[in-house]
């Protein structure tokens, strides 16, 4: 049985979420007996994803905290240790079954000497030996009630086993002294591997079932090795030696083994996969200078993975599938390792969307595609932008104001994406008994935010915005507020199809809520003509973006919906000076600090290949703002004018402020 693409229909590859916001595709072993997915950091360690669960949701291997490796299975994105025997100093996972819930591997007992081990909800359990020391568990079937691998018995030799809840059964050699089994089928009755001869000169592929251990034969040279086996085991590929000497992949079925070729100018190949009915295979093709990935049918023949695509009317304009390590059940995705050193998925739909992506690159843009805290940044900007100066609008009892504000420049989005945004707004306000004066805003907001990778996040929405200032005790005023605005965003997310920009797009709604609390000491310094007012405030804001799925382009995904918050502290200093008669000069310096230390992270599926989980990025929670304007009297009102800048953080990094003011 296949732990990943390969084996039972219904079959997608997992995707591991890392620190670097980079995926791999993980390599299957069990029936596949390919090698390890390349390493990458995960938390600060160096981890080898080996095999993952049919359903996509948990990948198991080894990661790397101490000098040695441990067992581990991922899944929503935690890593979990899967512990030692007693005694021990390392494991590691090799298979998982179809649901997750069932993995295998080994560990060590102290001294070295490691067992075959089987992992559950219940715990980790020794699965024994062959009456040997040493024992290893490679393959389980899909519902985890067979477990294959290779064990030394008493002789002592290696040779592959079966078990079952009932033990583990010596499955035997084709005559030699030992034997390695590699896959199961998914039903379990169907075990392969590859096992020494008579004479112990060379290995031969086997294919086991109830009725004996039957040796596969070579394709004329003295050596093979079988890999993976389809759903039912009637289907076997691996590698063997022909006559001319060279390794070539090979597809056996009860009508004897086939040599499947090379790619036009390589030497070597070997199959890693096999569909689910057995008539894909796929694997690589390699020459003096390296491999190529491939997949093989009756019909084609052997041809490489982009070749495949171009034949499917796909436009690849960058060969760079190395090796092809896992194959969808219905022979229409394949999986596997770039040249870069990244992982690749690359699929044919029929009737839908076709190509090939690295994941590193593709998962960059999921990762870093703007999001709800694009919200929360407009919420701060509306609340201590636009009406970020209470002072400037006091308001007797009886009387009223009426205004006009605007808000407009560039936004850096704090690791969302970069790009230009707008306020405009009308506020009413009136003054109150005992000194109060209530505001009440509403107004629209829009922002376009560029993202790296290509394409765009555009968010149109209005919002209404309550306020009172209250006199506290002398020049001491408070003021609360709170702010409400549902939008629309459209996201348009660009990434590589074949080494060229593809698209896709989506809409969502987001519906964002804020609060504020603000102190205001009134012209606490007077020097002059100049009034100092210094302030501190809170925000806290909370926004809520629905799930929506992509359309378009050739790897469209899918978004849960997301939640996220921002509590923002300010400090600063407002300051106003008369220049002449009716103008005046406005100043501000400002410090803020939000709490959080980064944005929440973002999941979702790939739609038809695999789930995904990423942290969200860090943020900048210092910044610094500053503001320089003017005000003036006219017949009409007041109307004022002020530039701000900001270092990076929620504010925007340079905006204009401009506003009219009447007041009867």
């Amino acid at each position: 049985m296949s732990t990943s693409f390969c084996g039972n229909p219904g079959r997608r590859c997992g995707l591991l979420r890392s620190a670097a916001t980079s995926l791999l595709i993980a390599v299957a072993t069990g029936s596949t007996g390919a090698s390890a997915a390349d390493g990458y950091d995960l938390l600060g360690q160096w981890v080898i994803p080996i095999a993952v669960s049919s359903d996509g949701s948990v990948i198991v291997g080894s990661y790397f905290p101490y000098s040695v490796g441990r067992a581990f299975a991922l899944k929503s994105g935690a890593i979990t240790d899967l512990g030692l025997l007693p005694g021990g100093n390392f494991s590691g996972a090799a298979a998982v079954n179809a649901d997750g819930t069932v993995v295998v591997g080994y560990a060590d007992g102290g001294g070295g000497v490691y067992h075959a081990i089987r992992w559950t909800s219940a715990g980790m359990q020794d699965i024994g030996s062959l009456g040997g020391g040493f024992s290893n568990a490679t393959g389980v079937s899909a519902d985890g009630s067979v477990i294959v691998g290779y064990s030394v018995n008493a002789d002592p030799h290696t040779h592959a086993f079966r078990w079952t809840g009932g033990g583990m059964v010596d499955l035997g050699t084709l005559g030699g002294d030992n034997s390695y089994a590699r896959g199961v089928s998914a039903d379990g009755s169907t075990v392969v591997g590859y096992s020494d001869i008579a004479g112990n000169a060379w290995e031969h592929a086997f294919r086991w079932t109830a009725s004996g251990i039957v040796d596969l034969g070579t394709l004329g040279g003295s050596f093979s090795r079988a890999f993976a086996v389809n759903s039912d085991g009637s289907v076997v590929v691996g590698e063997a030696v022909t006559t001319a000497g060279t390794s070539h992949a090979f597809r056996w079925t009860s009508d004897g083994m086939v040599d499947l070729g090379v790619l036009s100018g390589a030497n070597h190949s070997i199959a890693r996969a096999v569909s689910a009915d057995g008539s894909v295979v796929v694997g690589a093709s390699s020459d003096f200078v390296g491999n190529k990935a491939f997949r093989w049918t009756q019909a084609t023949g052997m041809i490489s993975v982009e070749d495949w695509l171009r034949s499917n009317g796909v436009t690849v304009a960058t060969d760079f599938a190395l090796i092809a390590n896992a194959v969808s059940a219905d022979g229409n995705i394949i999986v596997g390792q770039t040249d870069s050193s990244s992982g690749f998925v690359a699929r044919v739909t029929p009737t839908g969307p076709s190509g090939i992506i690295d994941i590193s690159e593709y998962a960059t843009s999921l990762a870093t595609k703007p999001g709800v805290n694009i919200a929360l940044n407009l919420a701060g900007t509306a609340m201590n932008g636009a009406h970020g100066e209470p002072m400037r609008n006091l308001l007797d009892v009886g009387m009223q104001s009426v205004s006009v504000t605007a808000d407009g420049g560039y936004a850096n989005g704090n690791g969302s994406g970069d790009g230009r945004f707008g306020v405009l707004d009308f506020a009413y306000g009136v003054g109150l008994e005992g000194g109060i004066t209530a505001r009440l805003t509403a107004g629209g907001l829009t922002t376009r935010q560029d993202i790296d990778t290509g394409g765009d996040f555009d968010l149109k929405g209005f919002y209404v915005a309550p306020e009172l200032t209250i006199p506290v005790a002398g020049r001491l005023h408070a003021t609360v507020g709170g702010y409400f605005s549902p939008s629309r965003v459209d996201v348009t997310r660009g990434y590589l199809n074949g080494g060229l920009p593809d698209f896709s797009r989506g809409e969502s709604d987001v519906d964002t809520w804020a609060a504020k609390v603000r102190l205001d000491w009134l012209n606490a310094v007077e020097i002059g003509d100049w009034g100092f007012t210094p302030y501190g405030s809170i925000n806290y804001a909370r926004a809520k973006m629905d799930a929506y799925s992509e359309a378009g382009g050739a790897f469209p995904s899918l978004f849960d919906s997301v939640s996220d918050h921002a509590t923002v502290a300010r400090v600063g200093l407002d300051a106003v000076g008369e220049i002449q008669p009716g103008v005046r000069a406005l100043a501000k310096l400002e410090s803020a600090y939000r709490f959080e230390g980064r944005t929440v992270g973002t999941s979702g599926e790939i739609i038809g290949i695999a789930p995904f989980n990423f942290d969200g990025p860090e943020i900048k929670q210092l910044w610094l703002r500053g503001g320089l304007g003017t005000e003036f009297d006219t017949a009409s009102g007041v109307v004022s004018v002020s530039l701000n800048v900001s270092t990076e953080g929620d504010d925007p990094s340079v905006w204009v402020k401009s506003g009219w003011r009447v007041t009867f």
